[in-house]
């Protein structure tokens, strides 16, 4: 008997999910850890960041970061806060 897996039955996380993990992996690298309390969340066409830091050229490092693996058809809302 052979058994068909459904997709949202398995065990391992949604693409989104793991689209966001990667991505802020990814992030960390390229900003040194200099984003705080870095939050990613990863929809259809739609990835946004979230966060603090000290500096706009960290906020922007993890934005150049983010577009490097996103789809060119994906829209990036950078919602990291300087402060």
């Amino acid at each position: 008997m052979k058994m068909i897996l459904d997709a949202r039955n398995s065990a391992s996380p949604p693409i989104d999910d793991r689209l966001a993990e990667r991505l802020e992996g990814y992030i960390e690298t390229k900003a040194s850890g200099r984003i705080r309390d870095l939050h990613v969340v990863c929809s259809d066409d739609t990835i946004i960041l979230q966060g603090k830091t000290r500096t706009y050229h960290a906020k922007q490092l993890a934005q150049e970061a983010a577009l490097d693996l996103a789809d060119a058809r994906t829209t990036l809302a950078n919602q990291i806060i300087v402060c």
